[in-house]
């Protein structure tokens, strides 16, 4: 399917799936109406998420991993909405949350109202466009958001509008620069594709910074769109409407699941939680027998099984300019995020209780020195992972700022010598 018929068709199966959910939850016909809707649904979600020609009007390689995202999610609320959402229940519909503050409690402290499902149709109509367009539970109309939203969200509340614009304006810039001086470092080495482990096979000291530079380049690379975005609606709108991807820094993260879970963007967090359920359900009904940490430990392993389900479909669509063969399984990326499950448990059993007794300070310390051992020795993985997949085969920026002048310089030094 061409991507110009797959965006249209998602579009309307799943605004008519979300539409449908504001009728009541006992209405079978209408389960069995979403049901057969996400067949068509997952169809079409699949050929956005893994284009294969793009339109002549997107013609940069770094945009088959934006529409691939967008595929990514769109197919996993087709999942949510239309196959999970056949046993979903009266409380499990989704609703706005006012967030407004306490009337008598302490300055600044929030409550949260959820708000009834609407029941008249031009009601109907703003749920699915706002649920339909919101990616993180974040919504268009004031002092909302949707009640499955994290904490971070549903707080995000600049109190001086003119410094959060301004403020959005200079990390757009920034982050562009920054993401342009990472990936030309990266297309500067000549890297060896033909071996399986092209980064971890490099001396320890690179491989350290490699892998430090690729979470840059993954951190600043994922934020890059919302930047712009959030410039341009920062400055024509309200800051609350589209909060930053990364609301807390991931370099402030006190431990591996602060990280994960507060610290990472939250953009497929209700996805993979209602995804999970699943498993969830299996295990509490045939697992009764099993500990608190075994069930938490098999939740973190189908949530991150489904993280590498993502990646890897949003990573192979881009074309690779060298002849290097394509794994659709590539091993390092499978190893590095099912790997995080491992070191979420080793965390909550040995680090966490070990740390306990001692002081704050000591106790940030050693947490923190377990977190980012954890992820720059299984982030090795990632990068080989993500330069077999020809990630930098191709220049992801057409305009480069630091290529240019890096370029001028060395015209410069050739035509002195």
């Amino acid at each position: 399917m061409e991507l110009q018929t797959a965006v249209p068709l998602t579009i309307v199966l799943l605004a008519t799936s979300i539409f449908s959910t504001t009728f009541p939850a006992d209405q079978r016909s209408l389960r069995w109406m979403r049901l057969a809707l996400a067949i068509p649904g997952l169809w079409s979600t699949l050929a956005i998420a893994l284009p294969r020609n793009l339109p002549p009007y997107i013609p940069e390689p770094s945009n088959y991993l934006q529409i691939s995202t967008i595929g990514c999610f769109l197919l996993f609320r087709v999942l949510e909405v239309g196959v999970l959402g056949f046993w979903d229940g009266e409380n499990d519909i989704q609703r706005w949350q006012m967030v407004k503050e306490k009337k008598h409690g302490k300055a600044g402290e929030l409550e949260y109202v959820k708000l009834s499902i609407p029941t008249t149709f031009r009601g109907r109509l703003a749920y699915t466009v706002d649920n339909f367009l919101s990616m993180r539970g974040e919504s268009f109309f004031k002092d909302c958001t949707w009640d499955w939203t994290t904490k971070e969200i549903r707080e995000f509340r600049p109190t001086n509008l003119t410094r959060a614009r301004i403020g959005a304006v200079r990390t757009a810039i920034i982050t562009f620069f920054l993401y342009d001086i990472s990936e030309f470092i990266f297309h500067s080495r000549q890297w060896n594709l033909t071996i399986p482990n092209p980064a971890t096979s490099l001396p320890l000291t690179h491989q350290v910074f490699y892998t430090a530079l690729m979470g840059v380049f993954i951190y600043i690379g994922s934020d890059i769109p919302f930047a712009i975005r959030r410039m341009v609606f920062w400055t024509l709108f309200r800051p609350t409407m589209f909060p930053p991807l990364f609301i807390g820094n991931p370099l402030t993260a006190t431990s591996l699941a602060d990280l994960w879970s507060h610290k990472w963007h939250a953009m497929f967090r209700r996805s993979f939680s209602r995804l999970s359920l699943p498993l969830v359900w299996m295990t509490h009904r045939y697992g009764s027998h099993l500990s608190r940490r075994t069930v938490y430990f098999i939740r973190c392993l189908a949530v991150f099984s489904l993280s590498t389900i993502l990646h890897i479909l949003t990573a192979y669509p881009i074309p690779p300019k060298t002849h290097i063969v394509r794994r659709v399984f590539e091993p390092g990326m499978i190893k590095f995020f099912l790997a995080q499950p491992f070191g979420l448990l080793i965390e909550a059993s040995l680090v966490l209780p070990a740390t306990e007794g001692m002081s704050e300070w000591w106790k940030l310390i050693v947490r923190r020195m377990y977190l980012w051992v954890w992820i720059i020795w299984t982030g090795r993985w990632f990068t080989d992972g993500y330069l077999l997949l020809g990630q930098f085969d191709n220049r992801g920026m057409t305009i480069s700022p630091v290529a240019s002048l890096v370029t001028r310089w060395e015209s410069r030094g050739l035509s002195r010598a």
